[in-house]
């Protein structure tokens, strides 16, 4: 959050720091070259026509500046409502409250002022590119984050049967039980935990109706034993959504869902991301 605080109000200073440190000026300058060199006899006054060019280039020069930081505002504003940041103390759409005490001092010269231009300009494109960077980490850290489980498959119930071995039901034999099993009324509806696109359906074995998701970034539910099934293979569900209707088909002793979780696939323990 630190880092999109300074992300956001960094574009208010740029032109101060500039035009407060040393500017280091070239030979050569972007300028229109509107004085020829003249004897310290000759007059040095600049036409109407000159100043009109000197004038118009500059004001090129700043019209290109103000889209800049227009378009770093905007994305600045951007990156706030992702990150959930109030903005509000930094009063974005206007102009930085700066003072200090009356010092004489004196006017930037014209080849200070356009080093100073083209620096601020490269300190505006690296900002681009860095709030550009920041933006694209967020939305991805938002969608892996909605990506990943958590929370329990139906809303209320009871854990029956918890992930590992236990004595099965049916032969009594000691057997290694790959999910958690939730109890509740029959026709209960079983959500998705996380944001995915549903990868399986249908009546598997002994998991009965079956509904299978794929959140990516490894990550795979499994929701069994429904008696109705609400999507279809390839339906994009979110986290809270339906996705079938709590049953006992397949091998189940009474209404319930038995919900799996793997990663990279190999099954881990429901009961992490339920609690």
């Amino acid at each position: 959050m630190t880092l999109v605080v300074a992300l956001i109000s960094i574009s208010s200073y740029s032109f101060a720091n500039w035009a407060n440190k040393p500017v280091n000026l070239s030979p050569a300058s972007a300028i229109p070259h509107v004085i020829s060199e003249q004897s310290s006899s000759e007059s040095t006054e600049i036409s109407a026509s000159q100043q009109d060019a000197i004038d118009n280039f500059y004001a090129k020069q700043l019209g290109g500046l103000q889209a800049e930081t227009i378009r770093l505002r905007m994305l600045s504003q951007r990156l706030a409502e992702i990150a959930g940041f109030d903005t509000t103390e930094f009063t974005l759409d206007e102009h930085p409250a700066q003072g200090g005490l009356d010092d004489e001092g004196m006017f930037l010269s014209s080849d200070a002022l356009d080093s100073g231009i083209k620096q601020l300009s490269l300190d505006l494109e690296t900002q681009n590119e860095t709030l550009a960077a920041l933006e694209q980490y967020l939305i991805t850290k938002d969608n892996i984050a909605a990506g990943i489980p958590d929370g329990k498959p139906v809303e209320g119930g009871w854990v029956s049967s918890f992930y590992g071995y236990r004595v099965d039901p049916f032969n009594g034999k000691k057997t290694f039980h790959k999910g958690l099993d939730i109890a509740a009324k029959s026709g209960s509806p079983v959500t998705s935990v996380a944001d995915g696109i549903v990868s399986w359906v249908g009546n598997r074995g002994g998991y009965g109706g079956l509904v299978e998701v794929d959140h990516g970034n490894g990550y795979v539910t499994r929701y069994a034993h429904n008696k109705t099934i609400n999507v279809a293979k390839g339906d994009r569900v979110s986290k809270g959504e339906v996705l079938a209707l709590m049953g006992s088909t397949g091998r189940s002793t009474g209404p319930h869902v038995h919900f799996e979780v793997l990663r990279d696939g190999q099954h881990v323990n429901p009961y992490n991301f339920i609690k």
